[in-house]
């Protein structure tokens, strides 16, 4: 009995030794080890399991050798590239800081279309897919192949019928019914290549943390097309219609020039991360001979990528706004700094507004979220809650230029975790446009009150408090 209590002792104390010493936030520090001395069992078979960005050796050591091949080819964009960069001073520093960073240039030039409304993007995407000569990549969190879905997976099987390399790339967790269906088997015989990314099973877990997910949603057509945004590739009319929600709001954003071929460039360096097979025949160099707007960048992230980039462009944003900042995000959890810029910008008078869903499904995110309302509150920042279904759009705007649009939530699972795609745009009609959508939301959403909010029961405050114990971990 003296030797086990011993042997978890020392076990106990090593773990404790191992968090203190990982740099990481201090709020998630102080969440683990919580977590382990009040859970010690479980506590720490679930540290093991979740507790370290442990993207696995193999991919590791991939990423690694990649980013020699992919820097190199950014660099060579970068060579003959003008000065594309904002001339407003303020925006300046966000695309800056991601050039710096991981080598991703500013491109200026290029057709934009958004969609709010799932009808017309499926009907565009099929559109595209059907004219689609030589390669098709697409990269999904969720595929739920009902509704027009099957228009699209359709599309795709007769495009590799006729010749054209189609590649499709599903989280094994956000995807796992569709990849264990029959009409997966039946795409990969028509010919399109299907990858089971980042494949989660128990027996894996000591090699690769399992919660490290593949989150984003890109697609790029022939090196001239691409499309990302929130959106999975799911129809809202049958996607998860039975959790109450409402149906899923989402947006998408259809970009035509060479951006297009940036992202392409991504999916690539994803399909070789995940399998070692570089498809570099299907690279292609910007040709970089339109000086006009808008400006748009790509900053991907996630485990292989600098830890806290994403972070660090989401502080760079809002410390640089003067007028307006509008959020709008389906799992609103800030950690520590995040929060902390939110309130600065409110006192600093600027108007601050964060739009979340009025009904989520996920209940711990959303009582975290509602344990920092409050404090926004009193800061001076407008809480808005859609109550017109499920809003999924994750986008930032700040003043009349800069939008953040793609796959990132304002939580620490995406910030810190998962593979995410933002797309930087420096554009006045673009902003206007986006300024449009999320004036559509403020319409579909009531506003919260401080008078309303301190008169929430007791019990609804003792849950927000609780979750907020583990928001460092979401």
């Amino acid at each position: 009995m003296s030797f086990g209590l011993g042997v978890y002792g020392v076990a106990l104390a090593a773990l404790s030794l191992r968090i203190l010493m990982k740099r990481r936030p201090v709020g998630g520090t102080l969440a683990w080890l919580l977590f382990i001395y009040t859970l010690p069992i479980m506590g720490m078979f679930f540290y093991l399991l979740f507790g370290e960005r442990f993207l696995g050796r193999i991919r590791a050591q991939r990423a690694k050798h990649q980013f020699q091949f992919y820097s190199l080819w950014l660099q060579r964009i970068l060579q003959t590239q003008r000065s594309l960069y904002p001339l407003n001073p303020q925006l300046h520093p966000v695309m800056e800081l991601t050039h710096r960073s991981i080598g991703m240039p500013a491109l200026a030039g290029g057709q934009w279309a958004l969609f709010d409304s799932a009808n017309g993007l499926f009907e565009s995407l099929k559109e595209d897919i059907d004219k689609a000569q030589n390669t098709i990549f697409l990269e999904f969190y969720i595929l739920d192949d009902q509704g027009q879905v099957l228009n699209i997976l359709a599309a795709l099987s007769v495009a590799a019928r006729r010749g054209v390399e189609v590649y499709l790339m599903l989280d094994s967790v956000g995807s796992h019914r569709f990849l264990a269906s029959r009409r997966c088997q039946r795409l990969i015989a028509a010919g399109v290549n299907i990858l089971d990314v980042l494949h989660a099973n128990l027996l894996r877990m000591t090699v690769r943390r399992q919660d490290l997910r593949q989150h984003r949603k890109l697609i790029a057509i022939d090196n001239r097309i691409a499309y990302t945004g929130s959106m999975n590739l799911a129809d809202p009319t049958f996607f998860n219609a039975n959790l109450g929600v409402g149906p899923w709001v989402d947006i998408m954003v259809k970009i035509q020039g060479d951006i297009a071929r940036i992202i392409q460039g991504t999916l690539i360096f994803d399909w070789e991360m995940e399998t070692g097979v570089r498809l570099d025949a299907y690279l292609a160099k910007p040709s970089l001979n339109n000086n006009n707007p808008p400006l748009m960048q790509l900053l991907p992230s996630g485990p292989a990528l600098e830890e806290d980039l994403l972070l660090q462009v989401l502080l760079t944003a809002i410390h640089n706004a003067r007028h307006q900042i509008i959020l709008t995000s389906p799992y609103f959890v800030p950690d520590e700094a995040l929060l902390q810029a939110l309130k600065s910008a409110g006192k600093r008078g600027l108007e601050v507004t964060v739009i979340v869903p009025f009904k989520n499904n996920s209940k711990l995110a959303q009582y975290a979220g509602q344990s920092f309302y409050e404090e926004l509150l009193l800061a001076g920042v407008t809480i808005r809650r859609f109550t017109d279904g499920l809003l999924h759009t994750k986008t930032v705007i700040v003043d009349h230029h800069l939008v953040l649009i793609g796959s990132v939530n304002l939580d620490m699972r995406s910030i810190w975790l998962n593979f995410e795609a933002t797309l930087v745009v420096d554009d006045i009609a673009f902003c206007e446009q986006m300024r449009a959508i999320t004036d559509d939301y403020c319409l579909r959403s009531e506003q919260l009150l401080l008078s309303d909010w301190h008169q929430r029961p007791f019990h609804t405050r003792l849950l927000e408090n609780l979750a907020q114990l583990a928001s460092p971990l979401l």
